[in-house]
């Protein structure tokens, strides 16, 4: 392949970038430190917006075989129950995806790679890592090093979609604005269903409780549950057995003792970088913001991003004259920007002190806020669109031509 794009983070963002390239007939090379591509469960959660954005590329039906539907989110507090709850159903008229679908990114990644693997212009390389790279106007020559040893490519344009750690955001040496949460979180899994001890749970429930909150969801391998780890517990001790037995007997009240299929323990950022790109290089996904998982936004938000730059790749390479690649990519890192500022920080940000707010009184008031929006049919519908990421790709659009933009 001659001078591919190259893209770092063989993760759900960076291969689904490389699938819609790929398809259009744009050579690709991913470049993925691990021995393979991404498996982690971590984030399960498709929304409607996801769904209809990737509808073109086949990807949306190979999901809907393999993930649970889920149309109703369910607001609990620990002590009093169900005090809000939204049904995607309200929204039917606005989508043809009413539901979030519960599907691991792992499944989702796999997917993908295997579609990729069956083109003559994608190549992966595992177990390598970029240690630099220069640009200058017309490409960029990318460093990699392969099991120590070290090779030059030439690309047009430079992607990372390489995490929360991302090697490609260091190195142009953007800022990483936010914060981290004080908590950590413990995710655990099991195969045993929790609807007989909880009536009426639905597949996504966010618990408050000053003490310990919980979020519980069904993916279809599990029931899961995440609740966080006081200071004093150390990650081993979180992560044994006994722990994780005793977080599913208090969050169910029984004694029975769970089948664990997946424990996990992570700390929780809101964090966006300084800008998304610069010239030729470009950031997507983690490596641009990452966020609190109470909402299912980041997994979602990235593949945004993906489909977005792709978008914006695929008219530079068609010459198509309106507008040049500075102007394309600068709009994609504002617009882009915004979104993981406007809505996924304030959507997740809303749900986590939902959920763990210590003052009583300011907990009421927000569950009884909360609890009068899903109780409006019009109020619940705006919050929908909104929760879906259906807002931002109207408000915003995704991947608009710059003029376009700029009338928007």
């Amino acid at each position: 392949m001659e001078n591919p794009i190259i893209i770092v983070g063989a993760g759900p963002v960076g291969l689904t970038a490389a699938e819609i390239l790929t398809s259009q007939g744009i050579p690709v090379l991913v470049i993925e430190k691990n021995d393979s591509p991404n498996k982690e469960w971590r984030a399960s959660t498709f929304h409607p917006g996801t769904m209809e954005l990737l509808e073109t590329t086949g990807l949306t039906e190979e999901l809907l075989k393999r993930g649970l539907k889920a149309p109703v989110i369910q607001y609990r507090d620990r002590q009093t129950g169900l005090y809000a709850e939204f049904d995607a159903t309200l929204i039917s008229d606005e989508t043809k995806y009413p539901f979030r679908l519960q599907c691991p990114q792992s499944t989702y990644t796999q997917v993908v790679y295997e579609r990729l693997q069956k083109r003559t212009n994608t190549k992966v390389l595992f177990n390598s890592e970029v240690v630099q790279f220069t640009q200058d106007p017309n490409g960029v020559s990318v460093t990699v090093q392969t099991f120590g040893v070290e090779q030059t490519f030439r690309t047009p344009f430079l992607l990372g979609a390489d995490g929360a750690r991302s090697s490609i955001r260091k190195l142009l040496g953007l800022s990483f604005e936010g914060y981290t949460l004080e908590e950590r979180f413990l995710l655990s899994g099991t195969p045993k269903s929790f609807e007989p001890y909880l009536p009426d749970l639905a597949y996504v429930n966010y618990i408050s409780d000053p003490d310990e909150f919980l979020f519980i969801l069904r993916v279809p391998e599990a029931w899961r549950l995440l609740y966080p780890i006081p200071p004093s517990v150390s990650d081993e001790e979180a992560l044994s057995d006994e722990s994780i037995q005793a977080g599913f007997k208090r969050a169910l009240k029984t004694e029975d003792e769970f089948p664990i299929v997946e424990r996990m323990i992570y700390r929780v950022h809101q964090r966006v970088a300084e800008k998304f790109h610069q010239g030729r290089v470009v950031l997507m996904g983690d490596a641009a913001h990452i966020n609190s998982p109470l909402g299912g936004l980041g997994l979602n938000s990235g593949i945004h991003d993906a489909v977005d730059l792709s978008r914006r790749l695929i008219r530079i390479f068609s010459n198509q004259p309106q507008a040049t690649i500075e102007e394309e990519l600068e709009v994609y890192s504002n617009v882009r920007r915004q979104v993981a500022l406007a809505y996924v920080r304030q959507i997740t940000e809303r749900n986590t002190q939902l959920m763990k707010e210590k003052d009583s009184e300011y907990r009421l008031k927000m569950q009884q806020e909360l609890a009068k929006e899903a109780a409006d049919p019009e109020l619940a519908r705006k919050w929908l669109l909104r929760a879906a990421l259906i807002s931002a790709v109207r408000e915003q659009g995704i991947g608009e031509p710059p003029k376009a933009k700029q009338n928007h």
